[in-house]
This record gives C-alpha cells, structure tokens and sequence, in this order.
C-alpha cells in the first residue's frame, strides 16, 4: 500500500463528531456482557441515495471499567452483475464507565447499497454487533428547523437547532434548509449552514448566507488531469539514442571479440550509463500515481474550502491519504474505487483507496479554508483564465459565472513528487467587491 504523509495534505479538522439524537431511535443490538451497540443510516433512519449521509453509531457501556475497543462498520455496495464496492470504517474508541458514546460520520449511500454491519472489538473478539437496515429515499427532503407558519410541499424532515451539523458533508442530504423565525443557531451550525450554500450545496432561508461561489465540474478536472499525466516518451531521443548505441558496439565489437582493445567495453558502457542519465533530465522520472488537488474559498466562509482530489494510477495498487475523503460520483454515473476504508490513527483520519489502472477517481471534502498569501488576479474585462496558470482552470471556471469587476482573486500552487507519487496543488480565494 502507497502511504502518502500529511505534508502534502494537512489531517482533516474533525476526528469523531459527538452529536445528539438525529430524529428516531437508532436500531440496537444487545452486545455479550454490558455493552450495548445501536445506530441508523440518514436522517432519521432514512437515507438519500446518490449522496453522502449521517451514519449515527451509539455506544453504551454499563461496566465499571473504561471500555477500550474498535468500531469496525462495513457495506457492500453494487450488484452480482456489475461487481462490488466495499467501504469500510475502522475507529478505536474508548467510553467511559456507565456512559454513552454517540458518533456520527459522513457516509455515502449509493444505488445499491447494503445494510450496513456494525461491529464492535476489543482484543481481537467481538464484543457486539448490529445491522443498520437500509431504507432510501431518491427525492431530497427540505429540512426545517424549528416551526413555520406555513407548509412546505414535498418530503419535509422536521429538526431542532442542535440537531445541525458542523460538517457540511451531513446536509448533502437536503435539498433546501428552512429556519423558522426566533430559532438561534450555533456559530458552528451558521459556518457549515454557509459553506454548503457557498459551493453549491443547496438553497437556505431563514438565516442570512453569502453568495454561491461556484461549483467545480467533473469534466474540467478531469480535463485538468491530462495536463498532469506522466509525458510519454519522445520517439525521436530514443530511435536516436539506440542508434548511438547500436553503432558504439559495432565499432567495439571486433576489438572486444579478440581481446586487443579494452577501450571498446568502456565505450558500450559510456554510451548505456550516458542515456541513463540523460534521459530523466530531459523527460522526467516517470510516477505511477497522478494526485492533482483543488481548494475553493471564499473570503464570505470563514472555516471551510470544498477541496477535491483527482487521483489516477498507471498501476495497481492501494492509496492512502490524509483527511476524510468522499467520493464524487456524477448522477447516473458508477463507483471508480474498488475499495474505500476510513481508518484513525495518531495523525486522524485518513483515506485508503483502491483504484483500477487507468481509471480516474475524484474524491471530495470540506476541509479549512485557505487565507495565506497567493498571486492576485484582477477580475476586470475579459476572463481571468488569461491571467493565471493554465492549471487553475477549474477553479477559475466554476467563479467566472459570479464574478464582478472589482472582485478579486488569489491564486496559490504548489507541487510535490516523492516515492512514485506526483501531486500538484491549486488554491483559489475568491475576494468579493466592496
């Protein structure tokens, strides 16, 4: 497995979500001894097809002794026909005595998904474990929150201030959040509420919310992708090179058949350690794994970017990456990874991947937003594209439809290329006018 560092990509900001009751009383299961496992899929157990939702996981332990144990979760996702996906959770967790643990993670929910099976270890044994029975919805409900005065049409899920999420990744589920007068939210409610309207999550009333940055298309970054590809190699050097070559052992061959010239073995040797050095510098080493990564902000959103990552391999093989990743899969479009496990560990969370040979796969996530120092491109006549790297072309694109003269733009790249692994970085803030 290719293990990438955090000094490319910091940790995602979270490691577990504590949150209180989504809606209905989770499914549980009686675990062996005091321990209790219980949980539910979606908002109030019902949960979106195509999007990322709320896996609620609660833990009671009625000993009197700390609980120390791992929480393993595990759906297959797919069909007999078109092959299996299978995404898996890996968290170690501890609980105090007579207490109640209540996690929550962002869970992507595809067409056809399984239940979920919640598992619960401690030193190597199971200690308790549960089905999260599956009940998807394809039409996105509108969350309200609080009390309106008036109704609103079409599947509706009814929450109470604290029941908003920090993470905007949990209100990919909603189509729209309604917020009835007099409701007070958290600071942490607001910033997620305002990064999810930002980038493109969806529409809020009720409270006041920046305007819509953009949204970063499939086909750009994919598009984006091929400039970062590994070069192909240049027919010309090498027909030329092998020519130099074939030639140097015609010259040293008779010699070195009859013994007479020693000089010969050291000309067949120059010329192969020659091209050997020369060619990297002229092509480049090549990399068996493309990681090109884009980060949206807005100066309006204080906490977050909508970061993605565009991942190709020339070879098999198992990819892991800091931070809690999703991926992005198109409507009517299938799952690229193989496999997805999220796993904790001293650093946080990170994302293992396992891709097919020349598929590209996109990852998506809320991550912090950027506020450090760029190049500034001034948004005035004519397209900013022009003015800027050939490389930002996506996140130029998705704000091109909203800028306005006067705003402005700061633009940051970095790249990176160690242990077969080539991965560029693009950062974009978005500096709204007056």
């Amino acid at each position: 497995m290719r293990r990438v560092t955090g000094g490319r990509l910091a940790a995602n900001r979270w490691a577990i979500l504590v949150v209180a009751a989504l809606g209905m009383g989770p499914v549980s299961g009686v675990g062996w001894g005091q321990v209790r496992l219980g949980g539910e899929l979606g908002w109030q157990g019902v949960a979106v097809v195509g999007v990322v939702n709320p896996l609620v996981v609660t833990v009671d332990n009625a000993a009197s002794t700390v609980l120390s144990a791992t929480l393993r979760v595990e759906q297959r996702v797919g069909s007999g026909w078109r092959g299996h996906v299978v995404q898996r959770l890996e968290v170690p967790l501890l609980v105090a005595p007579g207490a109640r643990m209540r996690v929550v993670f962002p869970w992507p929910v595809e067409v056809g998904s399984e239940p979920a099976t919640v598992v619960l270890e401690s030193d190597g044994g199971p200690l308790a474990r549960v089905e999260l029975p599956l009940r998807p919805m394809l039409e996105k409900p509108v969350a309200v929150v609080g009390t309106l005065t008036q109704s609103t049409p079409g599947p509706v899920v009814a929450l109470a201030a604290d029941d908003l999420p920090d993470e905007p990744l949990l209100l990919s589920p909603f189509a729209a959040v309604e917020v009835a007068p007099g409701v007070v939210l958290s600071a942490a409610a607001r910033d997620a509420l305002r990064a999810w309207v930002a980038f493109g999550g969806g529409t809020v009333s009720g409270v006041p919310v920046p305007a819509v940055a953009g949204t970063v298309r499939d086909s750009d970054l994919r598009e984006a992708l091929r400039d970062h590809r590994p070069r192909p190699a240049p027919v010309g050097l090498l027909l030329g090179w092998t020519a130099v070559y074939l030639i140097a052992v015609g010259y040293a061959l008779a010699p070195l058949s009859r013994r007479s010239a020693p000089w010969g073995m050291a000309v067949v040797v120059a010329v192969s350690v020659g091209f050997g050095l020369v060619y990297p510098v002229w092509v480049g080493s090549p990399h068996t794994t493309t990681i090109v990564q884009y980060a949206l902000s807005a100066s309006n959103v204080v906490r977050f970017s909508y970061d993605t990552l565009t991942i190709t391999q020339h070879r098999a093989g198992t990819l892991e990456i800091p931070g809690w990743w999703v991926e992005r899969v198109s409507p009517g479009s299938e799952r690229v990874s193989r496999q997805i496990l999220w796993v904790w560990g001293g650093e946080g969370p990170r994302t293992v991947v396992r891709i097919d040979p020349g598929q590209t796969l996109i990852l998506e996530r809320y991550g912090s937003a950027w506020f450090g120092e760029g190049k500034e491109v001034a948004v005035g006549p004519g397209t900013p594209r022009a003015r800027a790297e050939r490389g930002f072309a996506p996140l130029l694109t998705a704000v091109e439809s909203v800028l306005r003269e006067g705003d402005r733009l700061i633009v940051d790249s970095a790249a990176d290329r160690s242990g077969g692994v080539a991965w560029s970085v693009y950062r974009l803030r978005w500096v709204r006018s007056g």
